[in-house]
């Protein structure tokens, strides 16, 4: 499977490039040819059953040529060429591989920087670095450094044998947590690199490596062999075409070929219907799925099927808000759709409210399309849900051009919209967003005739957090206290209330006939820093009140020093 693959790039034998100091740059443009075959296994330690393995065989030709990056040398531009799977007697082409990029060498030669001047993503670029890396090794043994590669850094031993170098690994001093947080350690059972350099990179190079990723939840494990070979007589690759100047380069297209993206749909599809996936954590499932990120959107058939578990589905939701890249934001969109589906709509709600990335141009579209045109679902919770989860969306994640769309939309479905559920859904919005430049439309909503729109108005204005918004709050309680009392009395407990403000809602905790609005004063006084005022006429109420709950939040108000509940802003 290309995902098995991909992993086995991160423990690809990394070594592999230099020497090319002592020739002229301009003389050294070496192509090589590699054939590099992985066999890899991974399991969970939860799950009783055999670890899931797969053999890859990767053949391709490789330029490199010199370069610089602006005015700063000693970089070098490397491509690669004609990339192909093999799998029995059939070839797959693998363009993903072919992206040309460049990298930095220190004095010894060991790589210290890559550029890559696409916006290719980091699962693509760990596999270009892992070519790179096979063309490293240090000129200058008689003080050994440790060595990077995708894993991070580790400890080689040299042996030098007329014009061979033998190069093992001993240990990982350190690994990349932020790549492999899933692992806590590496084994290197067998390590063995056979290099012939040259003054140009080198001659030649084979080895095989074993490695071991070892984690709580989740064990990976690599057998790789692999052989490159320098090539006497050249081949074309567009790399000699490129400027020497990788600043210069321009953007080509180079995309997965149908080929490939079949192959790794059909692995994707594979995993998440043959492993219990429930028994992955959501972090770790979100791991893993970066593999597949390119063909995320074939699950929307498997979702919207029969073929998962109640228990199964909600753990891929959750890892999908937590893998949170373009392509999973758009099958969470596209699934919202699903409209005879509810509770599969609500799911996909609840995964795009865990992002923090900011929406894709595709996500907020569709969006925009849903909240214009009127969101269809089988249930009236699900469709307040999603009209409220828009300003999560906003809150949430950056401020960009698709989000200053989509907050306009709402604000002119408020002002146009006719419906009084859904006006008072898209207020809550608001609210959610917490931006203050909604704030004048909210205070206008305080008059609606709708008790259910004031209501929205009232909790959005306490989740502003503004000295604005405070003022109409308390301006509207003295006003119109009645309706949405106990709202009200919530919403300003969010702030540090005036004394005017907190006398009143400290006699609404004693004397009004409503368990419920009292038990909301109450826990809006417990929020104030100063309770001198409060704590003596709670305690005379503790005799005359009826509701337990009541009696236990005044118990534990007087109890309390004053102010230890309170993070509310002082207006």
């Amino acid at each position: 499977m290309k995902f098995l693959y991909q992993l086995a790039q991160l423990s690809a034998p990394l070594v592999a490039l230099t020497s090319f100091y002592l020739s002229a740059q301009n003389d050294c443009q070496p192509q090589y040819q590699f054939d590099i075959e992985a066999h890899t296994s991974f399991n969970y330690v939860k799950l009783q059953s055999p670890p899931q393995t797969s053999t890859v065989r990767l053949q391709g030709a490789i330029s490199i040529k010199p370069a610089r990056n602006g005015e700063e040398q000693n970089w070098w531009a490397i491509k690669a060429d004609n990339v192909v799977s093999v799998f029995n007697q059939s070839t797959t082409p693998l363009p993903s591989y072919e992206y040309p990029f460049a990298f930095k060498l220190n004095k010894n030669g060991l790589i210290k920087a890559f550029y890559f001047f696409e916006n290719i993503d980091k699962q693509t670029q760990d596999k270009l670095k892992g070519l790179a890396y096979y063309f490293q090794y240090q000129k200058d043994t008689s003080s050994i450094q440790v060595e990077p590669d995708t894993l991070g850094y580790y400890q080689p031993t040299y042996q030098s044998n007329q014009n061979q170098l033998k190069m093992s690994k001993q240990t990982y001093a350190q690994f990349d947590q932020t790549q492999l947080s899933t692992f806590s350690r590496i084994n290197i059972i067998h390590s063995e690199h056979n290099i012939t350099p040259s003054k140009c990179f080198l001659k030649s190079r084979k080895g095989s490596e074993v490695l071991e990723l070892i984690g709580q939840e989740l064990n990976f494990g690599s057998n790789q062999s692999y052989r490159i070979t320098k090539i006497d007589s050249g081949f074309q690759s567009t790399l000699f075409d490129m400027s020497e100047d990788v600043t210069q380069w321009q953007t080509s297209s180079v995309q997965l070929s149908e080929e490939e993206k079949a192959r790794l749909a059909k692995a994707l599809h594979q995993f998440i219907t043959t492993q219990d996936i429930t028994a992955i954590d959501a972090h770790t499932l979100a791991t893993l799925l970066k593999q597949y990120d390119s063909v995320i959107s074939t699950l929307k058939p498997i979702i919207l099927s029969a073929q998962l578990s109640d228990a199964a589905q909600m753990r891929l939701f959750n890892a999908l808000g937590q893998l949170d890249s373009a392509s999973s934001q758009i099958l969470l969109g596209h699934i919202l759709q699903a409209h005879k589906q509810p509770q599969t709509q609500f799911r996909a709600l609840r995964a795009l409210s865990q992002g923090s990335a900011a929406l894709s141009e595709q996500t907020n579209q569709l969006l925009l399309e849903m909240l214009n045109n009127g969101f269809i679902t089988l249930d009236a919770e699900v469709e307040s849900s999603f009209y409220m989860t828009l300003g999560t969306l906003l809150y949430n994640r950056p401020s960009s051009d698709n989000s200053e769309q989509l907050r306009q939309a709402i604000t002119e479905q408020i002002v146009l919209n006719e419906n009084e559920v859904k006006t008072a859904s898209l207020i809550s919005a608001l609210g959610n967003s917490r931006s203050p430049d909604h704030e004048a439309l909210l205070s206008e909503h305080l008059s609606s005739k709708s008790a259910r729109i004031e209501k929205a108005s009232i909790r959005a204005l306490g989740m502003m957090q503004t000295p604005n918004a405070y003022q109409n709050l308390e301006r509207h309680f003295f006003d119109s206290e009645k309706r949405n009392k106990k709202a009200l009395v919530s919403a300003l407990g969010r702030y540090q209330m005036s004394p005017k403000a907190s006398d009143r809602v400290l006699n609404i905790a004693v004397n009004d006939s409503n368990d419920g609005v009292r038990y909301a004063a109450i826990s809006a006084l417990a929020k104030q820093k100063d309770q001198a005022g409060i704590k003596p006429i709670l305690r005379q109420a503790l005799s005359t009140e009826t509701s337990r709950r009541n009696f236990k939040a005044i118990v534990e108000l007087l109890h309390a020093k004053d102010g230890k509940t309170s993070n509310q802003p002082n207006f």
